[in-house]
């Protein structure tokens, strides 16, 4: 397998952006620069579409939401930086949805996006860990706290996405709480919230990872699914679990 690498100057690698409290993400904050995270252009045969997140989770592959991926035909894939006019982008036509994915309710939003050739890690490039294939299924506990990253829209009125990476930091809620606002079925899907700064993820961030660590290590263990209609700083996020689908992404990207 042919391998290239991502070619970015070193000011773009070593630029970032500030650590400011903004409005952005809703109520997030701009972050440094996390080298698993993708931004996902995606487009159908008549080069219409839009944006989302994924995460790189192997030298070829990119792990995002199934609606990031049913109906399209092409993915400009953005990696390598915190500041959105310095990404690196690869575009590829091979992508795969669940083949359960349900367009209305979002059951088994999860699909795989595959590079056209490897990507070369760097400590601005470079995967995130999965669950273990033999994981529990309830991966993340209830209260346990994600981050999620984006440059997707500040507001529910928002037209244009961020000009920097921003993150928030949720925790996940009871699956009560979480069936109050959208159809999810147990355990595929959870909800997060953040109570104390009301951060939320909005539209252009779905396929984002909830990211959690142990021991130093950071783990994606959800994707960015569900959002009420006008991004309500009040409403909690709807994520796909990653564990159920270990199998499966295996399968697709074997790893």
């Amino acid at each position: 397998m042919e391998r290239f690498a991502l070619f970015i100057t070193l000011c773009v690698l070593t630029a970032q952006a500030l650590p400011d409290r903004t409005s952005r993400i809703i109520n997030g904050h701009s972050t440094t620069h996390q080298p698993f995270n993708a931004y996902v252009l995606y487009l159908n045969a008549q080069n219409a579409g839009f944006f989302g997140g994924g995460s790189l989770i192997s030298d070829r592959h990119i792990l995002t939401a199934a609606q990031n991926i049913y109906g399209y035909t092409r993915w400009d894939i953005g990696l390598g930086s915190n500041i959105f006019t310095q990404l690196a982008t690869i575009t590829s036509t091979q992508a795969i949805a669940h083949p359960n994915f349900n367009q209305q309710n979002r059951a088994n939003d999860i699909g795989v996006i595959t590079l056209p050739s490897s990507v070369v890690f760097t400590p601005y490039v470079s995967p995130i860990s999965l669950p273990a294939l033999n994981a529990p299924t309830q991966l993340p506990l209830e209260n346990e706290e994600g981050l999620i990253v984006g440059f997707g829209f500040t507001s529910g009125s928002s037209t244009t996405r961020s000009d920097f990476l921003l993150r928030s930091f949720q925790r996940v809620t009871s699956n009560n709480r979480c069936q109050q606002f959208y159809q999810i079925t147990v355990p595929n899907h959870f909800c997060g919230e953040d109570n104390i700064e009301r951060s939320n993820v909005c539209n252009g961030d779905m396929g984002a990872a909830f990211v959690t660590s142990e021991r130093g290590r950071l783990f994606a263990v959800g994707i960015a699914s569900l959002i009420t209609h006008s991004c309500d700083s009040q409403s909690p996020t709807g994520y796909t679990r990653i564990a159920p689908y270990r199998q499966w992404i295996q399968q697709v990207a074997f790893i």
